[in-house]
């Protein structure tokens, strides 16, 4: 028996998928703890009870795949309105010693992950599955990657992207934590620089409306929309141009494009609403994507996935230690910054954010570490993964 869902139901059992997913947060700990998303808990075990039913032969249950493609440029869009670039410069040596560490670890993550590919006899596309895509992006980086021309013409991307985000989900939370207490406790703590103030990252905004007035959400949403409705415009000139980008990219760049159009003007966009509309878009279509995968795909991969991650940790870490202690002045506030480089590097920015505030009530405050991987990791890893991976692709001859 086939079960065909329109996009209203998918829409419905999506949002029934992250309603039980708070349940289980709430009532096993250990997933709250480990900054599981509910709908990556609850659609992991929905997931598992669905292929086997579709294995038994008894139901398969296929989701309308239209609104989880809408979502997903919605929140590639919201994530281009966040990355302002005047922030980030005015940040100074600790956000850029960050983003370096980004870039790094990209190109190591994909190199990792080709290598495993080849030993295990797979083609080195799939390797970034098991790169980037999954672990510095995270189950929405590899759910749209894996949407994409480039992820379609790769046998076994979703199940491997996805299975990939979340063995590093896990392992972010439980590598991070010990790493980062184990620097600090590494000789006396040195003196840094000073600590960025807030006041000098801070961009004018007008005073605004309640955030439940309707008059507020019109221009983030115009711009949102905007962008969604233009990036096919901006993926065919530059498909004009011998350069093939997914269209989740091309909504991407746009979003950074106008908000900082916008703050070069002093007119910023409400960001704190274009962030809400993503985080709903995100949520919605994890769901979405986690009910889609069929792990009767996924099971005779297991070895593979488990040498990426093995591998992957040892490279993340390795650069969390070199680069990030290192140059942000080792002590206290290289360790923390360690810690969560670390953490949003092999699962997600809750995971990062989460191992140093726990290492802050052990050791203090370090405002230094926390103001630069806040920053460089929500203005600029997923411009910069994106983009390093479109690269990737292309020259690797896939989509």
């Amino acid at each position: 028996m086939t079960l065909q869902l329109t996009g209203a139901w998918t829409l419905v059992v999506a949002l029934l998928t992250i309603m039980l997913g708070r349940g289980l947060n709430h009532w096993f700990p250990p997933l709250e703890r480990s900054n599981i998303p509910p709908a990556v808990s609850a659609g992991l075990l929905l997931s598992l009870l669905l292929s086997g039913l579709r294995a038994a032969g008894w139901l398969d249950v296929r989701f309308d795949t239209g609104p989880r493609d809408l979502l997903l440029l919605v929140f590639f869009a919201s994530l281009g309105f966040g990355a302002h670039l005047g922030r980030l410069l005015s940040a100074g040596k600790d956000a850029l010693v960050i983003c370096g560490a980004i870039v790094l670890a990209v190109c190591a993550q994909n190199a990792v992950g080709v290598m495993v590919a080849r030993l295990y006899g797979q083609p080195d596309a799939l390797g970034l599955f098991m790169g980037s895509v999954a672990f510095l992006g995270g189950h929405g980086t590899a759910a749209a990657w894996s949407s994409a021309p480039e992820g379609a013409a790769v046998a076994g991307a979703f199940e491997v992207g996805v299975g990939s985000a979340t063995l590093g989900l896990v392992l972010g939370g439980l590598v991070a934590g010990p790493l980062s207490v184990w620097l600090a406790g590494r000789g006396a703590a040195r003196s840094g620089s000073a600590a960025v103030e807030d006041s000098a990252l801070a961009t004018a905004v007008p005073e605004r409306e309640p955030v439940l007035s309707s008059d507020r959400w019109l221009l983030p949403l115009a711009g949102l929309i905007l962008c969604v409705a233009a990036g096919p415009l901006l993926q065919a000139w530059s498909g004009s141009l011998g350069f093939k980008m997914p269209g989740f990219l091309a909504c991407l760049l746009l979003g950074v494009v106008v908000t900082n159009l916008a703050d070069v003007t002093r007119r910023p966009f409400d960001t704190d609403l274009t962030d809400l509309v993503g985080t709903i878009a995100l949520r919605i279509f994890l769901a979405i994507a986690m009910l889609s995968l069929d792990w009767l795909q996924l099971a005779d991969k297991l070895p593979l996935l488990l040498t990426a991650a093995a591998a992957q940790v040892v490279a993340t870490a390795f650069i969390g230690v070199a680069v990030v202690y290192t140059l942000m002045g080792r002590g206290h506030e290289g360790a923390a910054a360690a810690g969560g480089f670390v953490g949003f590097g092999l699962g997600a920015m809750p995971v990062g954010l989460a191992v140093m505030r726990r290492l802050n009530t052990r050791i203090g405050a370090t405002p230094r570490a926390l103001l630069a991987i806040t920053l460089a990791a929500s203005l600029f890893q997923d411009t910069a993964n994106a983009l390093i991976l479109a690269t990737l692709f292309r020259w690797l001859g896939v989509g």
